[in-house]
């Protein structure tokens, strides 16, 4: 049996794992400032914004729902975008 992941701890493993990247790297790729982003990686991260979540969710190629915890897949479900002609 393995232990579920926190939000903190998703996100981490997230940028260091898969992307190998410092959180400066991160901010600069995401627009998010790096304190912001630390902060998400630790036991702060309660105030993080919808904005941010999503951000995030597409910049790792994963499910708001995976960040969030609510799911092990990682995997985003597929969106039909809806073209402004309709």
């Amino acid at each position: 049996m393995y232990a579920k992941l926190t939000i903190p701890e998703r996100l981490k493993d997230l940028r260091v794992v898969d992307k190998h990247l410092t959180l400066e790297q991160l901010a600069e790729q995401t627009g998010l400032s790096k304190s912001a982003l630390g902060k998400y990686e630790t036991d702060d991260y309660k105030d993080i914004s919808p904005f941010a979540i999503a951000t995030l969710a597409d910049f790792y190629g994963v499910s708001t729902d995976y960040l969030m915890g609510l799911t092990e897949k990682k995997s985003p479900k597929h969106r039909t975008s809806i073209s402004a002609s309709e």
